[in-house]
């Protein structure tokens, strides 16, 4: 079998170094050399909840921990990646990597409640807003 590697456009190995060397400003260590990525997130909220979407492709339910600690979530995603001695990488787009997330909590985010589910490579984390108490007017007699 013959791999033809495709030649890379000026612009990607621009953008692909400019990336990097802000990852490497930012965060102070090259993204190759780091043990753990950070995990996309998307974060919404209705009435009663707050959902939290974290993207970890590759990683089993079993593989994944939440933690609080104090008012902050850590969200951990160990990869058991298959390394072959035997092969030789022709091309890397993407690193498989343990995935870490800290999030710092609202005050009003119910910890007894949260609750998680993994479905197609995606985290959800739901957590109930603690229950509001309505001001009551008390009628003197």
């Amino acid at each position: 079998m013959n791999i033809i590697k495709q030649p890379k456009m000026i612009t990607d190995i621009f953008q692909s170094n400019l990336d990097n060397m802000l990852q490497e400003i930012l965060i102070g260590q090259p993204i190759s050399d780091r043990e753990s990525k950070t995990a996309n997130i998307n974060i919404s909220e209705n009435e009663d909840t707050y959902q939290i979407n974290v993207v970890m492709p590759g990683i089993e339910k079993e593989n994944i921990s939440l933690s609080l600690d104090n008012n902050t979530l850590i969200i951990h995603g160990k990869i058991n990646a298959d390394k072959s001695e035997n092969q030789q990488r022709l091309r890397t787009e993407f690193l498989l990597k343990n995935y870490q997330r800290k999030l710092n909590l609202p005050k009003d985010a119910e910890h007894k409640s949260i609750s998680a589910n993994l479905k197609n490579g995606i985290l959800e984390i739901t957590i109930n807003k603690k229950v509001k108490v309505k001001p009551k007017n008390i009628i003197v007699k």
